[in-house]
């Protein structure tokens, strides 16, 4: 518990005084650029300890080498089935959380990390492979950053650049996040409609919930008709793939996403102590996001969001989801670090957020901690809330 306290403090208070010293660098962006691309050097090759996602995703990818479906069995299912010992997935299996559970990773991640398995055989190490991987992704998503934002200070940069939890969640810990930082680049920097709708794709198939970007689309009757087709399609994959047994995961796979995984959530908990009187508190999760859903089809209704740019959509109806859902691990916060680069005034508030996503894994190994993160979350929040609020409130 003390060293996740001490990485909490120490690793935002690193990016917070740091951010000052980014005048030193002045205008020459590149001096920042091979900084950034070092500070993600110095973490490829560190373990995985903090995060045990990653043998979950390399028993997936090694089975999908082996030409079998990750979805059809469960990790200690198919460990009766066939046996570990020829395909080397012993280790993976005793170290993951999920061994019961059915895979809920869609097939391009699932390609992803089988492509840095085999990387991996090339070094002598798998992780080593996937993290070479992800460092090569990153250094792209910097480039792409500076070409989106080409008239941003080096300070505005830093915001990602230097982020503890892009670099130690997204490189360090083999999070896909990084993927989706990729997806929303080249969906703001595309000039047609066309490809911005392909990237608008290429999200849905990284992770479910990008689906809700489809709302900060202009709301015409052509491009909507082609976002409908194109989400079926993508709706398709997904049901062949993640959801070709509807049972299975819903009682052993996503579906306990909704009725009983609650991590660090941030408003879920107010229904959750609401419901638990009523021995209801199972339901907090799906009330929480149906009070979501209600608050989306309000900016809908209301043309809310019809005033920002693509950058500032998806900032809002990504913090929206944050804030709802039940289940807020730090690497959720990895996308949204992305979508605050070049708002004014936000570096104490990025770095007080990475504050919070650091201190989520005090809950890992303490449960009344829960209560603590949540009270701070609040505060912390409440207060950038209030202020962002009464600004968007006299600028709309």
């Amino acid at each position: 518990m003390s060293v996740i306290l001490v990485v909490s403090i120490i690793l935002p208070l690193y990016f917070y005084f740091l951010f000052d010293l980014t005048s030193l660098f002045e205008n020459r962006f590149y001096l920042l650029f091979l900084y950034g691309i070092l500070l993600r050097l110095v973490v490829v090759g560190s373990p995985a300890l903090w995060s045990d996602d990653i043998y979950r995703y390399l028993f997936d990818a090694k089975i999908c080498l082996q030409g079998i479906s990750p979805y059809h069995y469960t990790p200690e299912g198919f460990a009766k089935l066939s046996g570990l010992s020829h395909l080397g997935l012993e280790s993976y299996l005793s170290k993951m959380n999920s061994p019961n559970y059915y895979s809920v990773y869609p097939l391009l991640l699932q390609w992803f990390f089988s492509l840095g398995t085999i990387l991996g055989t090339f070094f002598g190490s798998v992780f080593f492979g996937i993290q070479a991987l992800f460092f090569v992704l990153d250094i792209l998503n910097l480039f792409l950053i500076r070409k989106l934002y080409p008239k941003s200070s080096n300070a505005s940069y830093w915001i990602y650049f230097g982020n503890p939890i892009v670099i130690l969640e997204g490189i360090s810990q083999m999070h896909p996040e990084l993927l989706l930082v990729t997806g929303a680049l080249l969906f703001f920097l595309s000039q047609s409609n066309g490809l911005r709708i392909f990237s608008f794709f290429l999200l849905t198939q990284l992770k479910f919930n990008a689906f809700l970007f489809i709302l900060g689309f202009r709301r015409d009757r052509f491009t909507w008709m082609i976002l409908f087709f194109v989400s079926i399609l993508s709706l398709v994959l997904w049901k062949v793939t993640v959801f070709s047994d509807l049972v299975s995961q819903g009682s052993a796979g996503i579906g306990l996403f909704f009725h009983s995984f609650r991590f660090a959530g941030i408003l879920e908990p107010f229904f959750y102590f609401l419901l638990y009187p009523f021995q209801g508190e199972y339901l907090s999760g799906i009330l929480s996001f149906l009070a979501l859903g209600s608050i989306y089809i309000f900016c809908l209704k209301k043309n809310f969001l019809t005033g920002f740019g693509f950058p500032d959509q998806f900032f809002i109806l990504y913090t929206l989801f944050l804030l709802f859902s039940p289940v807020i691990h730090p690497w959720y916060w990895i996308l949204w670090v992305l979508f605050t680069i070049g708002k004014e005034k936000i570096e104490t508030f990025v770095a007080s957020v990475s504050f919070l996503a650091f201190l989520s894994y005090g809950m890992y190994v303490y449960n009344g901690f829960v209560y603590i993160h949540w009270v701070v979350s609040i505060l912390v929040l409440g207060y950038y809330g209030n202020k962002q609020i009464n600004y968007l409130r006299k600028t709309t």
